[in-house]
Order: C-alpha cells, then structure tokens, then sequence
C-alpha cells in the first residue's frame, strides 16, 4: 500500500479531484469556523485542501496525515505552519485520544484496507461530541446495477486504487459500529440514485 501511493504523488498530482469545484461549495459550509478547534485532515494528500480549510476558518489548529512521505513533503512545503504525521505502520496517528474536534475524510476510506481499524481511529482521535466530515463514491442498488452492465471493467479496475465500494447503508454501519452516529448526509455530483459520491456529517457519541 505505502509503495503504490509514493508512486500515486511521485507524479506531481493535484491534491484536488476533477469533481473539486463540483463538491467544495457543498462541503465548504460545512466546516466548522469557531476559533481554537483543532481540525484533522485525515489523508491530507499534498495539503491543497487544508490550505483551502485554513482560508475558511484561520483561527483553527490544523493537523494534516497521510501514508505517503511523498505527499507529506510537498504538503509541509506548501503550508510550513502546519503539523503533518506520516500514518504509522499499524495505522495509528500519532495524537492523543480526544485530540481532535473535527475531522476532514473526503475520498480517502475506498483505499483502506483495514476499514474497521480505520474507523476506530477516526472514533479514538474525536473527542467526545467532536464531529467527522467522511466523503467516498457512492455504490447504491440502482448505480451498482448501471455500472455491472456499462462500466465494470473501468469502474472496477483492478489496477485502481479504490478497494472499497460503499452503499449508505454500509457507511452508517461503519460509522455506527465505531460510535460515530450519523446525523445528516447528502449526494454529491449526478443526481440521486446514481450520484457520484456521497458525504457524511457524523458525531461521536
């Protein structure tokens, strides 16, 4: 995993999907903008983004995480101010319990191969009542039943760097099973029920 994603930044990528301008204007309101709270970009990438989150709210701590150094080099260079932590061999973060007030999780839990761990570190970083803004491409019936007919071999691609394929329901799950509890959500891109992503305001419990 670590291996494929220095390859993935080694190309000089955008930290930014092509649906960026799409999904910001939804999911900027969405970040909270009182002052002090500490704010984690969990699979920060080369830091575009949190550049993007500090321009909404300059008065939070941000800390940034990845898997790659790659990524975590150009994101320091771009936002010197800002902490970043590679995400350590059994997927820790190195933050203390109840650290965190928010997180930022856009497009990142379709990589992951451990989701269970991932959400349970995701749950161990917030304190209580902190609040987790989760993105990941939407699979429903309706979708799921287009793309094994039109696009399986592109959409499934085995040489991708997506590996996990998530419903609502399945999302909820997750969440829930780790004592997150969704409390709104919404459809990003497309229209419903082929929606492109879907994201997630969850709290922890």
């Amino acid at each position: 995993m670590d291996a494929f994603y220095e390859r993935y930044w080694s190309g000089k990528r955008s930290g930014k999907l092509s649906d960026f301008e799409r999904k910001w204007p939804i999911l900027a309101p969405l970040i909270p903008t009182a002052a002090g709270l500490t704010i984690l970009d969990y699979g920060c990438g080369n830091g575009e983004i949190l550049a993007e989150m500090q321009r909404l709210n300059s008065a939070a701590n941000f800390v940034g995480v990845d898997v790659s150094n790659t990524a975590l080099g150009a994101a320091r260079q771009r936002l010197p101010d800002v902490p970043f932590y590679a995400l350590q061999d059994d997927g820790k973060v190195p933050l203390e319990t109840g650290a965190v007030d928010f997180i930022f999780c856009s497009e990142v839990i379709e990589h992951v191969y451990d989701t269970e761990a991932t959400f349970g570190e995701l749950a161990r970083l917030l304190r209580p009542g902190g609040r987790l803004l989760l993105t990941t491409p939407y699979h429903g019936l309706l979708k799921n039943l287009l793309l094994v007919v039109f696009a399986f071999d592109r959409h499934f691609d085995p040489a991708g760097p997506h590996i996990r394929f998530f419903t609502r329901a399945a999302l909820f799950r997750c969440l829930r099973n780790a004592g997150i509890e969704p409390r709104n959500h919404g459809y990003l891109g497309r229209f419903f029920p082929i929606s492109m992503a879907i994201y997630v305001m969850a709290q922890k419990v």
